[in-house]
């Protein structure tokens, strides 16, 4: 039985890897899609990001929107590791699983727990960031491009969603184990709350300006 994907996610097309997804034989969970969605819309801002900095209107701005560019490019290559990572996470945790019911090894169980509960914060924190990065374009984007700001805002927040929704549940798996520190559980809790919140709010108002951009924006002919 094979138990891991054996390759990197970033190297696998898009058809391999969802067949990975959906194969039971294959401890491959929402985190790693939930990466993947977040390394696309970071793709799709990017587009719009290389668009700008070409704009004789944006020359002005040119070091900033490069400085974003590098910021997003980065944000990717952070994403796909983090599929990886979710992977190897997942993975190391049904083997303490199974080591806790075999030999009462609990505090590994627990450690691979938090682990797993980390991993999806850490991703939602570099969600949060990313929209940041998003947010600085919007004033500079043609009415042809800014929709596609918006629709990498979305992208990124159902990616978020889905990461912290992993992370509630291993959170909840910890704080039933039995033996788990109560003041990691809380951090963890917070954690979880405060990434959420800061990324639904920062969506939305990249979603709104978008929508707006679209409908009352004049016709920009500098598209050099």
């Amino acid at each position: 039985m094979n138990s891991t994907v054996n390759s990197n996610v970033a190297d696998s097309s898009a058809r391999e890897f969802h067949c990975k997804i959906a194969d039971p034989d294959v401890f491959c969970g929402g985190g790693s899609v939930a990466a993947i969605a977040a390394a696309g819309a970071a793709a799709t801002a990017l587009l719009v990001m290389r668009l700008n900095v070409k704009r004789r209107s944006n020359a002005a701005r040119r070091a900033e929107i490069l400085n974003a560019i590098t910021a997003t490019e980065a944000a990717i290559e952070d994403f796909h590791a983090a599929a990886d990572t979710d992977i190897a996470i997942l993975n190391e945790l049904l083997i303490a699983h199974r080591s806790a019911r075999s030999d009462g090894n609990q505090a590994g169980y627990l450690s691979a727990l938090t682990r797993a509960a980390e991993s999806p914060l850490d991703m939602a924190d570099n969600i949060a960031t990313l929209l940041d990065t998003i947010a600085t374009q919007l004033p500079i984007s043609t009415r042809f491009t800014v929709s596609d700001l918006g629709a990498a805002a979305v992208l990124a927040e159902g990616a978020c969603r889905a990461a912290l929704l992993t992370a509630e549940v291993n959170i909840a798996l910890l704080e039933e184990a039995g033996g788990a520190d109560a003041d990691v559980v809380e951090r963890l809790k917070q954690r979880r709350t405060q990434a959420g919140a800061t990324v639904v709010k920062r969506s939305a108002m990249i979603e709104g300006v978008t929508r707006a951009a679209m409908l009352t924006s004049p016709v920009d002919k500098d598209q050099a």
